[in-house]
């Protein structure tokens, strides 16, 4: 999970000069979720749902990406997205 956490903060550093979430860094963001989540939820189904999750519960937070890279030190601890891991492991 800490990977994953280091390659969205890639991620949010080169992304465009925009503070709004878009849809390439969406796709981006989800993409680097999945390769992550599926090391250790086992299933392509179990990564998609954790990564669905994680990505609303993060831009509801962080509406844009400033906001968003500035906290990162703060989503691996994060009540929601540990929400969202125990929903889809308890599936």
């Amino acid at each position: 999970m800490k990977n994953y956490f280091l390659l969205f903060l890639l991620v949010i550093t080169m992304a465009s000069c925009r503070n709004a979430w878009n849809e390439s860094n969406d796709k981006t963001f989800h993409n680097a979720c999945l390769d992550e989540a599926k090391s250790w939820t086992g299933t392509q189904v179990k990564a998609e749902t954790y990564c669905n999750c994680v990505i609303v519960k993060v831009k509801e937070k962080y509406p844009d990406e400033d906001e968003a890279m500035k906290n990162i030190g703060t989503l691996y601890a994060d009540k929601d997205l540990q929400a969202c891991k125990d929903s889809v492991m308890k599936k």
